[in-house]
């Protein structure tokens, strides 16, 4: 038998405890026997997937609820991101939810939070760290709570689960109870291996906290499905038109999908085999819907664009807040260039076909396809610099460091698939009116291209929704395989197939097509929100002001442009994969990339993202040691502009007047022309000369790496004409493929070449220099902080400080780890 609800959820639910029931009935335990308040589920997300754990777990505990069985110690669920804690949750928190006031029985609350940039916490909870660890925030303000928290972090980064780190801590210090151990999920190796069972443990042991228990006990059944041989349960009743068939009635084992015969081929199962069932105790714990809709006539539209419009604020409506993901700036695109030495001729044939708008972006898509074949190796690596408006009010202001968010709708074709699927097996027109998850009224097309992810990679969980809707018993089955958990020493499937192979939603209904009769409500619910992409700022506001271009940014991307491995029994196998984003940039930046002027500007939605570490030092006395492979060279572009520009702001008369002859106070002549950078930026370089003379600024020692020298070199000419006239102190360059027999990095180049392993300790021991790193690589900080330890250690031994190798290393993390505290070591890592 499948058990009831309550069993699904361990030890959670009263009267199913395997342990001895209480023999005490005291008021404040009666009381308990249900929670006062909601079970509160807060998130801090940057990407989305923080948003998506706290509300699969919401609603996974809300399909429980419905049930009249069940007996749960909450009874409902508030969830929220973490900044409406104070609208949402604050009154309730500060008193006691037990009458008697005993201090025992306290109000239920989960946390997921990643950490976004360097430690940084997401915008949608920023207010809410900023508020716990003020000083002024009172000790006792989770007295009367429980907690847990489940941190989401990523190993490349330097501090790994930090906003998880400082919540969980600052809530015990405030009073809280601990009733979880925190969770420590990384992106790198993959979320789900923590998530999954912490999510399956947590409702049950915060309830036996709430209440009151001072003992949790053994609770490691978790909140699991109950094993049954039907379908996992669905997270809403489906409707006539899309009921599955009983197990009886569902198309035999010979289904002739490509999906079904590529996992069959996989696993070495013959055709006169059925794939194997999977047991619900090895597929992921949640299978709920993430997102509700509702379709709605003309006139429930009309009148909730009339409310919209009442409440919309006089602030709101103006140009005065700041913008953020959901309330982006309509930027439009002034310039565009190709920091690669990337041909051109098709960046202009595709600029005559979107000449005047982006209608044939499919086409001018698969015409940088066909002109950038990947057989070439250099093809596949095209950087672009893209210059953006800013409000000409300045409501949207930037520093060196910070990043831009960027809102990017799905592509015209995946779009349309959906469209014509939903029409053809439901009925739905793009044009019908809905309502996601009580929102305001858009269309189905409005939906599918701004509100859910059509072109990520899917994750077990999804695809296990999709399970539910397919008519074909075999395209079930592949499905649920693709879902389970991975077993030591067994092949990965779901890595094989899904994972290298990137294939999104559209991909899995292509290839498993009787899952195409789910509906809207289920597609929506089994996928998760487009996130933002972010790129690093690689310009100075002072110096756009200086040059009298104060309404501007730039930044620089690498096009995402590469074929998946090829697998022998997989036919669609070594496709070829486009960034999202960053292809459609390059479309509709052709017409610059090509040197001409479009007949209409691009426009993009834009937020800033600030960074509260990647700083530059206040003090240009500073010494800079800057580490940026690749496209992490960009934030130092926007960082030596923006110290140029803090040397031309401190001009003497006398360096005005030199400026003005465009000399070098040493008569080195400094000719514009040769430059590929701005008559402005030349002038600031003959003042920094000029006040070079007269005042000490900080060295700057810069590193830089990347495939080949007469290819991705980017910014070239700048870097090396900072070199020239001394603005850098050293350049040094790794290029990794230029010689096939060694490949040399940047951390390469710091071990083997004698002198500048020694220049760069001198920088960190003897000249105190900030040390930034930046960079796309999901082992090159570690290398870099590894190699840099290393040389520090040498030191401490060539130096008699040390006697052994072991006390040297410790000594090199010592100095590594006391820099960081003091913000002078810095990483910028993102993979």
């Amino acid at each position: 038998g499948s058990g009831s609800p309550s069993e699904g959820l361990a030890n959670e639910s009263n009267g199913t405890s395997s342990s001895k029931p209480k023999t005490e009935q005291s008021t404040s335990m009666s009381a308990a026997s249900k929670s006062a308040s909601p079970l509160y589920i807060l998130y801090g997300s940057a990407t989305g997937n923080a948003e998506h754990i706290a509300k699969d777990l919401a609603k996974t505990y809300e399909t429980y609820l419905s049930n009249p069985s069940f007996l749960g110690y909450f009874t409902s669920v508030q969830c929220c991101e973490l900044n409406k804690y104070k609208k949402n949750c604050l009154d309730t928190w500060s008193s006691s939810p037990d009458s008697n006031n005993l201090q025992k029985v306290k109000h239920g609350i989960i946390i997921v939070c990643s950490t976004t940039g360097n430690a940084d916490a997401p915008e949608n909870a920023d207010r809410f760290v900023r508020w716990i660890k003020r000083k002024t925030t009172k000790g006792d303000t989770f007295q009367h709570c429980a907690y847990a928290v489940l941190g989401l972090g990523d190993t490349n980064y330097d501090v790994f689960c930090a906003m998880g780190k400082v919540i969980d801590k600052r809530l015990e210090e405030l009073g809280g109870t601990r009733a979880v151990s925190l969770g420590m999920a990384d992106e790198a190796t993959g979320l789900e291996e923590v998530v999954e069972p912490w999510v399956g443990n947590v409702i049950s042991e915060l309830a036996e906290v709430c209440k009151g228990h001072t003992s949790i006990g053994s609770l490691n059944q978790g909140m699991r499905l109950p094993e049954t041989n039907k379908r996992p349960i669905r997270s809403s009743s489906p409707t006539d038109e899309e009921k599955k068939m009983e197990d009886g009635d569902l198309v035999p084992f010979n289904s002739r999908s490509t999906g079904v015969r590529t996992i069959r081929a996989l696993m070495s199962i013959p055709i006169t085999d059925p794939l194997p069932d999977v047991p619900n105790s090895e597929l992921p714990t949640m299978v709920s819907s993430l997102s509700s809709c509702r379709l709605i006539d003309e006139t429930t539209r009309d009148r909730s664009e009339s409310l919209a419009a009442e409440n919309m604020t006089v602030s709101s409506a103006s140009s005065g807040f700041l913008f953020t993901a959901s309330r982006p700036y309509e930027s439009k695109i002034l310039n565009a260039r190709y920091l690669t030495k990337t041909n051109t001729a098709c960046a202009a044939k595709v600029a005559e076909v979107l000449d005047g708008g982006d209608g044939k972006l499919v086409e001018a898509l698969d015409m940088y396809s066909h002109h950038f074949p990947l057989s070439e190796d250099k093809n596949g690596k095209r950087v672009i610099e893209m210059t953006m408006s800013l409000p000409d009010d300045f409501t949207l202001e930037y520093e060196p460091g910070d990043s831009v968010g960027m809102i990017v709708p799905n592509s015209r074709d995946s779009i349309g698939f959906v469209l014509e699927m939903l029409l053809r097996n439901h009925g739905i027109q793009r044009s019908q009116s809905i309502s996601v998850d009580e929102g305001d009224p858009v269309t189905v097309e409005e939906a599918l291209r701004t509100t859910v992810d059509l072109s990520g990679t899917m994750k077990k969980k999804r695809l296990l929704l999709l399970a539910n809707f397919a008519k074909d018993a075999e395209e079930e089955r592949a499905l649920r395989l693709l879902s389970r958990a991975s077993k030591p020493g067994e092949p990965d499937l779901y890595d094989t197939f899904v994972e290298q192979q990137r294939r999104s939603v559209v991909d899995i209904l292509h290839e498993f097509p009787s899952a195409q009769s789910i509906s809207l409500e289920g597609l929506l619910g089994c996928l998760t929100a487009i996130p933002p992409r972010y790129y690093s700022v690689c310009s100075s506001p002072l110096k756009d002001r200086q040059d009298g271009n104060e309404c501007q940014v730039k930044v620089a991307f690498s096009v995402v442009d590469f074929n998946t491995p090829v697998v022998q029994c997989d036919v669609t196998s070594g496709r070829r994969v486009r960034g999202l984003a960053t292809s459609r940039l390059e479309c509709v930046s052709s017409p610059f990339l090509s040197g001409r002027q479009p007949s209409a500007h691009a426009t993009l939605l834009i937020f800033p993202k600030p960074t509260h570490e990647f700083r530059l030092p206040a003090d240009i006395s500073t010494p800079l040691v800057l580490i940026g492979p690749g496209t992490g060279i960009a934030p130092f572009i926007g960082f030596l502009s923006h110290r140029l520009a803090q040397i031309a702001s401190l001009e003497s008369t006398e360096a005005a007047h030199v400026a003005s002859e465009g000399t070098w106070r040493g008569s080195y002549e400094l000719n514009p022309d040769e430059l590929n950078i701005s008559k402005s930026d030349v002038k600031g370089l003959n003042v920094a000369a000029d006040y070079l003379c007269k005042q000490k600024t900080g060295d700057v020692d810069l590193f830089f790496g990347c495939r080949h020298s007469d290819h991705d070199y980017l910014y070239q000419h700048e870097l090396e004409r900072f070199r020239d006239v001394g603005f850098i102190s050293n350049l040094y360059t790794a290029f990794s493929r230029d010689d096939k027999e060694h490949k040399t990095y940047v951390q390469t180049l710091m071990l083997t070449d004698e002198t500048c392993g020694k220049r760069l300790v001198e920088m960190i021991t003897k000249k105190q220099a900030s040390v930034y790193i930046c960079g796309d690589g999901n082992a090159m900080g570690r290398d870099v902080q590894n190699a840099i330890v290393s040389l520090l250690a040498k030191d401490l031994m060539d130096s008699g400080k040390c006697e052994t190798a072991e006390q040297a290393k410790s000594g090199g993390i010592a100095k590594i780890d006391q820099m960081k505290s003091f913000g002078k070591f810095v990483l910028d890592i993102w993979s």
